[in-house]
């Protein structure tokens, strides 16, 4: 059986074969061109989704990598904040024990305190740094309040942030945390009594202290508004002091005698030379006085903590008042050292993250390099083979072509 081919089927299986080669040709060009063997799925189905996955493991890298340097950022530029905060306390301590020497004067103890003061204002701005976003460092999740309140002039701080601490994702298993709350680096230091403190109330007590020309010692100051009350006592560093309006004597057992005068400063100034007179119980300072009008001041003579207890008795009224025991010298000293303490072992959490983060950011690259490795064996165009290969086709299309115009050529009436 013979088979017959029409005229216009064989000019058609002649254009269907040309065309198949050129879309050869194309398709070889275009992988050329690109230098990917894989343009469409179609090309390797297993080798596409081997792609697929490798890219999201890059998309998940580039926002490890957008976090980590994010949280870099943020971490040297609350280090470099924190390095300021130290040169600030570091200097207060030597204005303090500087200010609280014997030989200045009360004027120039307020020279001293007036820098502290602004000492006192810049750590507060310190303390509310920014960063490149315009978020605070140090108020948690409330990350557009400012986070410290208060000043020199007012004397009340308060913090009003949060304790939020955000934790970013810098690998497929790790994490870090990009600061500190505020509360933790600038509030909650334990004074003596072991009741927190905030950095700047210890700064602001210390310039007050020395302002006012507090002694470097424990101090405490009764003020007399009235005469005491007859047979009234008072507890003075251990020794018991009774008044006397009539001239009884003492009727509490060991008590020291003091005449109420015609005047409170009268009065004032008999306490005074009795307590300059009186013997220093074993276990407690000797002291030291200065009466000014209705107000008699006592000072420990020995510098350093719990050296003066405060001033006990009847005769402490509504009226006649006496102050608790200053913080001395040592103390505000110890609440700096304190403080100082504080902001280098946050300095140390600051270092240990920033060294973490290089050590994650040289893991990211090394599985990013992995990663393209990977896909580009996969992906990646055998550059000689495939040019190999576009001549080939090239040859293939020509000679398409060529019979092509021969077949076309083909008929009955090309013979008459």
């Amino acid at each position: 059986m013979v088979d017959r081919l029409s005229t216009s089927l064989a000019q058609q299986l002649g254009i269907n074969n040309i065309l198949l080669q050129q879309s050869r040709v194309n398709e070889t060009q275009l992988q050329i061109s690109s230098g990917k063997r894989i343009l469409a799925p179609s090309d390797d189905p297993a080798g596409a989704v081997q792609l697929l996955d490798l890219s999201q493991s890059l998309s998940r890298l580039g926002q490890f990598q957008n976090n980590l340097d994010y949280a870099r950022n943020r971490l040297s530029l609350s280090e470099g904040a924190l390095d300021s905060v130290t040169n600030n306390l570091q200097r207060v301590r030597e204005l303090a024990v500087q200010g609280f020497n014997g030989s200045n004067s009360a004027t120039d103890k307020k020279s001293i305190a007036l820098e502290i003061f602004q000492r006192l204002d810049e750590l507060v701005a310190l303390a509310n740094t920014r960063d490149g976003n315009g978020d605070y460092l140090y108020a948690g999740f409330k990350a557009q309040t400012e986070p410290f309140s208060g000043s020199a002039a007012t004397g009340s701080f308060s913090y009003n942030g949060d304790q939020g601490v955000r934790y970013l994702k810098i690998g497929e298993n790790r994490t870090i945390t990009d600061g500190n709350a505020g509360a933790e680096v600038f509030f909650n230091l334990q004074d003596k009594d072991g009741n927190a403190e905030s950095m700047f109330a210890t700064l602001y007590g210390l310039a007050t202290d020395l302002s006012t020309n507090k002694a470097a010692a424990e101090e405490a100051t009764l003020t007399l508004a009235n005469n005491p009350a007859d047979n009234s006592t008072l507890i003075i560093n251990g020794v018991t002091y009774e008044f006397d309006g009539n001239g009884s004597g003492a009727t509490v057992l060991g008590a020291t005698v003091v005449t109420i005068g015609g005047t409170t400063t009268a009065t004032i100034n008999a306490l005074k030379t009795a307590v300059d007179a009186a013997t220093v119980p074993a276990g407690k300072s000797a002291v030291t006085t200065s009466a000014s009008n209705n107000q008699l001041t006592i000072t420990a003579s020995t510098e350093g903590q719990d050296q003066l207890d405060d001033i006990t008795g009847t005769s402490i009224t509504a009226n006649n008042t006496a102050t608790t025991v200053s913080i001395p010298l040592y103390d505000h000293l110890d609440q700096l050292d304190t403080a100082l303490g504080r902001i280098l072992d946050v300095r140390a959490q600051l270092g240990a993250r920033l060294n973490v983060l290089d050590s994650q950011d040289e893991i990211n690259l090394d599985t990013e390099l992995s990663i393209q490795a990977t896909k580009s064996d996969i992906e990646d165009l055998d550059m000689a083979e495939a040019i190999s290969r576009f001549n080939l086709q090239i040859v293939a299309l020509e000679a398409a072509q060529q019979a092509f115009v021969r077949v076309q050529g083909l008929s009955l009436f090309n013979q008459l």
